[in-house]
């Protein structure tokens, strides 16, 4: 029975696997972009020609501009293999991502090539998709070719790379190398990865403080939004007292005014029962005297109620003086029975204002 291994390269179908080529071709495509070019740093190559003439190109993204005067900061070093030492082919591709690319470039290598596979030597240089066409530079070359070469041109310092000059190509300010794979080309991409990283970090930092300088403010603003918390949590709770203190006496004074209302609503008895004493005639007399608030009730018998209302209602603080009940005199009887109600003014029979006032007219 054979025993299946998992594939721990996928995970729910997607193969892992591809994900570093993937990244790779969407930074590229990233860095091509007008926005971002920028990031893409730029080597100085030193360039010796098949005819022996030594020119500076300044290399970024596989595109080389030569540099008007050479000078001394030359960082990476080249040297061109001879046309006739080459076959070069050129190849119409659609657009391709860079690894799809690439292995279409070396199935076309290897049915192309009249080497051996050890002995194969061989680089391209694709130029950007136009009208939905990739052109494609191949070079193919064998092994002993490029080391002549390089004896011919062997110089101190790191080792050069290979260049091959399309066929056709011209050469003027800016151009496409073909850049051999295998010797000095891991310099200048080492040099350019350092670069890229470099410049990605200065990035990251400059981000990092725009988003510092436009979070400061927020985060200043929220400080002080909390100190300001804390600072009237703290004058709350130093108050607290006071403020229980004032809390009680404002009900204290709510209770004050309270019975201060109740007292300017109840009458006091004495100055009511001395004007009662000089309004009542001698013929007649109360049997029931009720007090309610501001309002005074009699219950008597008089010779002439009538009579009797008229000279309550003419004392000074006075006022709705009326008869509850019609009065009436009972069959035999020599007297009226009344019940009379009136009204008197607080300000004058009050409690609180009864020492105040003489309630004598």
């Amino acid at each position: 029975m054979a025993l299946s291994t998992p594939d721990n390269s996928r995970l729910f179908g997607i193969d892992l696997s591809q994900w570093p080529r993937q990244w790779q071709a969407a930074g590229a495509l990233l860095l091509d972009l007008p926005v971002l070019r920028w990031l893409a740093p730029t080597v100085r190559v030193r360039l010796r020609r098949a005819n022996g003439r030594v020119s500076d190109w300044d290399m970024t993204q596989g595109v080389a501009t030569i540099v008007p005067s050479p000078t001394a900061a030359v960082t990476a070093r080249a040297v061109e293999l001879p046309p006739e030492r080459a076959l070069e082919r050129r190849l119409m591709l659609p657009p391709l991502a860079a690894v799809d690319l690439a292995q279409a470039v070396q199935l076309e290598i290897a049915s192309a090539s009249p080497f051996g596979v050890a002995h194969t030597v061989s680089g391209y240089a694709a130029a950007p998709a136009r009208d939905g066409v990739c052109q494609v530079d191949i070079a193919i070359t064998s092994r002993q070719q490029v080391e002549q070469t390089l004896q011919q041109a062997s110089a101190a310092g790191p080792p050069p790379e290979v260049w091959v000059l399309p066929t056709g190509a011209p050469v003027g300010k800016t151009l496409r190398p073909i850049v051999l794979q295998g010797f000095g080309e891991h310099v200048r991409r080492r040099i350019a990865r350092r670069g890229l990283g470099l410049r990605l970090a200065l990035l990251a930092l400059v981000l990092a403080l725009l988003g510092a300088l436009i979070v400061t403010p927020t985060i200043l603003l929220q400080l002080r939004v909390r100190q300001a918390q804390q600072s009237f949590d703290a004058i709350q709770r130093q108050a607290a007292p006071q403020i229980a203190e004032r809390e009680a006496l404002m009900q204290r004074v709510e209770r004050l005014q309270a019975v201060a209302q109740v007292l300017e609503s109840q009458l006091a008895l004495p100055p009511v029962l001395d004007m009662l004493t000089r309004a009542v005639p001698d013929g007649a007399w109360l049997a029931q005297l009720r007090v309610e608030g501001d309002k005074l009730i009699l219950n008597g018998n008089a010779d002439d109620a009538a009579a009797l209302v008229q000279q309550l209602a003419a004392q000074p603080g006075v006022r709705d003086v009326r008869q509850s009940a019609p009065s009436m005199r009972p069959r035999g009887a020599a007297k009226e029975t009344f019940v009379i109600e009136m009204h008197l003014d607080a300000d004058r029979y009050g409690l609180a204002h009864s020492g105040a006032k003489d309630s004598r007219p």
